[in-house]
């Protein structure tokens, strides 16, 4: 059974963990390819405490500007912040990748949603939000595997 407050979903990439990392922790250039977000202010290097400001759902009725926190940068393999409102609506976003081959990287893309307004959000919101999920999959396996067969 799904956990309701929680939303996942993975793709293969054909690249290596190397070549999918450089671009998925390169949050400055996540401006060029990324249609769920765009990166106001971001560190120049990922490390646990570090803050950026995302616009997310830009140029729609949900945009929003909000200030995320690094939790974990595991090189190779893990990426993950939180932002939102404590208590009311926060979510813990994780990006997991797991090799497959030498040129074969699986991502995991997931957030975990907590605070009072998490159920209701996500009950009307679900179907919006995994197909977000779906879409930052597909142009970041689009961006890692054009650079990866040059």
């Amino acid at each position: 059974m799904q956990d309701s407050l929680n939303v996942t979903q993975q793709i293969d990439i054909y690249a290596s963990r190397i070549q999918v990392w450089q671009v998925l922790a390169d949050l400055t250039a996540h401006n060029a390819w990324n249609p769920n977000f765009q990166v106001e202010e971001a560190p120049p290097h990922l490390k646990v405490g570090a803050q950026a400001r995302l616009h997310a759902a830009p140029d729609t009725p949900q945009a929003r500007v909000f200030t995320i926190e690094i939790l974990e940068v595991t090189e190779l393999a893990v990426l993950e912040w939180q932002g939102g409102e404590p208590g009311v609506f926060q979510g813990i976003h994780r990006f997991e990748l797991h090799e497959q081959g030498p040129n074969q990287t699986q991502l995991v893309n997931s957030e975990s949603f907590s605070g009072e307004m998490a159920a209701t959000v996500l009950q009307t919101s679900r179907s919006g939000l995994e197909q977000g999920f779906a879409a930052f999959n597909e142009a970041l396996k689009k961006r890692v595997e054009a650079g990866a067969s040059q």
